[in-house]
């Protein structure tokens, strides 16, 4: 029998709206996983997290010091 896997949900960071059109509310991870959300900056002057990838906990430390 397999084990059973914890789930998480992480929520996207707040962009004001939670109406812009493309806007990630948020991911389902795994106990060894995080999430790097990618923003889109508007020509009005929002941001909204429009994208997410997700990394294991191992890979974090250097998924952030690429960007």
């Amino acid at each position: 029998m397999k084990p059973i896997e914890k789930k998480r949900i992480a929520q996207a960071p707040s962009s004001g709206s939670s109406d812009l059109p493309g806007q990630v509310l948020s991911v389902e991870l795994s106990e060894d996983e995080e999430v790097v959300w990618q923003w889109t900056h508007r020509s009005d002057g929002t941001s909204v997290v429009t994208g997410y990838k997700v990394i294991k906990k191992t890979e974090e430390k250097s998924e952030r010091s690429e960007k």
